[in-house]
């Protein structure tokens, strides 16, 4: 457990806080697909997954570093750049899903990639920025290309470079980018028909042309007006510019019409009506918003979702971000880059809507437990691809496969649920395998490879290793509500907690050194006054809260829907 404290209201003074200033909680608003989740995942099974983050960029990042022969990364000085094989074996490249996510997440987790084994791994990142149409890249050869795709291979690496930004809030020539790229997705947005007449039904943009244009992949027409409206509610935030603001709630309003979700480009949503919502009195629906995310609010439209009351080989599998497969037999495809950001991005909603606390708590405690199938951990030679690999080149279980099936790609779909890849199955960096062929081919050969080992996925594991901290108590977790909510106005420390146990659970905290009281943004009240000190606290069964540690004896006043100490919002939904 990190030295930060961890925070849970005693249910003792939850009651008398909330006696004495006459309020009581907010009813819990429900989210339809969490509530197929069970309230324990089994076996509950949590890995300390910031220690395993900063084991896995402390490798990754070390260009010493030899797998099966080859260096997972390998950095040139003059000029400074870096680069990574999307998977384990494969041949070198730059692609900022790759690249970039591995530095944010490296920094989420403590570690500073300025100074990492020698080399400038921030230094070097700017140089997947095209200063020519004002965004980061996908690929640093892409400099000049009027084409941004709207997907994870386009915009996705602008958001990337933004969160680079607000990671190193000191350095000038990121915050310079930052709000160049700020003023790149306004065109974006005009060229889109924000504010008067959005229309996201697009594959990207093309700045040369001032219209539409990008990779001609179907679906990615849908869900990605989010990853336009974060960048401008950014923008805004850096900038003051109403027409930035104006533009985010265009495409939030697309969004909500037009209900899509397809890898990740979606995944921002939830927190940006959240923010419009609580900052700027928008009126989103944040319900609608959700469902969308969790892959319930777009019928007809596309096939991917957060898994949710699915029990394969004895072991829960929800909380996954994945594609539901086709066919007569229900089962899914669940891929390790969404898993690992989702969090990042859902965990936030939490301390501006907090009436969704406890289902944003179930389904956090889910992913948490099962992003551990995508490494194959804990699972035997039968259900993964390259258990023989891994347990001579990855024995502590720090790499992660592409994804998870509910399957394998056998013929007969005897192991269930099974940890792959697609480079395999489809013939990428070495021979194809037939179905017929997969179990005796297998054994022949590939158990002992890694192609489907894949770093374009796994790099992102900080992202989840940098919000989430076990406790003394088994399945609750503390979720930290501020260290992704990059560009958030000015906020004291927040934490989620959840009890999903159907008893009371008290779990010790040290609060580390002074004092600090302790508001709960659930039960709208100063719960515990002066904690300081390893404190003995008490979480009543199923229950939630949103802690917000206030400076001991500050005032917390209310204003409007607010409540605010010192000038400091405290409680978005009063």
């Amino acid at each position: 457990m990190r030295a930060l404290c961890c925070l849970v209201v005693c249910s003792a003074m939850v009651q008398a806080a909330t006696a004495a200033s006459g309020q009581e909680s907010a009813p819990s608003a429900t989210i339809a697909r969490v509530r197929l989740m069970p309230a324990l995942p089994d076996p509950l099974v949590v890995r300390d997954w910031h220690r395993i983050a900063r084991e896995y960029y402390e490798q990754l990042l070390n260009p010493a570093t030899r797998l099966d022969g080859n260096p997972l990364v390998r950095v040139q000085s003059e000029p400074p750049g870096f680069e990574i094989p999307a998977y384990v074996g494969a041949p070198y490249q730059k692609e900022a899903l790759t690249c970039l996510s591995a530095i944010n997440g490296a920094k989420l987790v403590g570690l500073d990639p300025r100074h990492l084994h020698g080399f400038d791994y921030v230094q070097a990142a700017k140089g997947w920025f095209d200063p020519k149409y004002g965004v980061f890249r996908h690929h640093p050869t892409e400099r000049g290309n009027p084409v941004y795709h709207a997907d994870i291979y386009g915009y996705w690496a602008g958001i990337q470079g933004l969160i680079l930004a607000a990671q190193f809030p000191d350095d000038r020539d990121l915050e310079a980018q930052a709000r160049s790229e700020t003023s790149a997705f306004l065109r974006i947005a005009h060229i889109m028909g924000c504010p008067e007449d959005p229309n996201f039904d697009v594959l990207g943009v093309d700045f040369a042309k001032g219209a539409p244009g990008g990779r001609p992949e179907p679906m990615n027409r849908f869900g990605h007006a989010p990853s336009v409206a974060w960048p401008l509610l950014v923008g805004h935030r850096l900038t003051g510019d109403r027409e930035m603001l104006a533009c985010a709630r265009s495409a939030i309003r697309w969004h909500v019409d037009h209900p899509g979700r397809y890898e990740i480009s979606h995944v921002m949503g939830p927190l940006t009506t959240a923010r419009l919502n609580a900052e700027y009195d928008s009126h989103f629906d944040l319900g609608r918003v959700l469902d969308i995310w969790y892959g319930t609010g777009q019928p007809g439209r596309t096939p991917w979702l957060i898994t949710a009351g699915t029990r394969l080989g004895g072991m829960t599998c929800d909380g996954l971000d994945a594609a539901d497969l086709p066919g007569s037999e229900r089962g899914f495809y669940a891929f390790t880059m969404g898993t690992l950001q989702a969090p990042a991005w859902l965990v936030p909603v939490a301390r501006y809507a907090p009436r969704y606390a406890r289902d944003i708590g179930r389904y956090a405690l889910h992913a948490a437990s099962s992003t551990r199938l995508l490494q194959g951990y804990g699972l035997d030679w039968d259900h993964q691809d390259h258990k023989d690999w891994k347990d001579r080149w990855d024995p502590h279980g720090l790499l992660f496969y592409e994804g998870l099936m509910s399957w394998d790609f056998g013929d007969r779909r005897i192991f269930r649920p099974y940890a792959t890849g697609d480079p395999v199955r489809a013939g990428w960096n070495g021979p194809k395998v037939e179905a017929r062929d997969y179990d005796a081919e297998k054994r022949r050969t590939f158990s002992n490879e890694s192609r489907n080992v894949a770093l374009y996925m796994g790099d992102h594991v900080g992202f989840l290793g940098g919000i989430v901290d076990e406790t003394d108590v088994p399945g609750i977790l503390r979720w930290d509500c501020l260290a992704t909510d990059w560009y958030h106005a000015p906020a004291y420390p927040t934490w989620l907690f959840h009890n999903p146990h159907p008893e009371v659970k008290t779990i010790h905290v040290d609060f580390g050194p002074g004092s600090v009281d302790l508001y709960d943004a659930v039960t709208h009240a100063v719960v515990v006054k002066r904690a300081s000190g390893p404190t003995p606290i008490v979480l009543n069964a199923g229950a939630s809260a949103v802690l917000v540690a206030i400076p001991a004896g500050a005032e917390v006043v209310r204003q409007g829907s607010r409540a605010v100490a010192n000038g400091i919002v405290v409680d978005f939904s009063m």
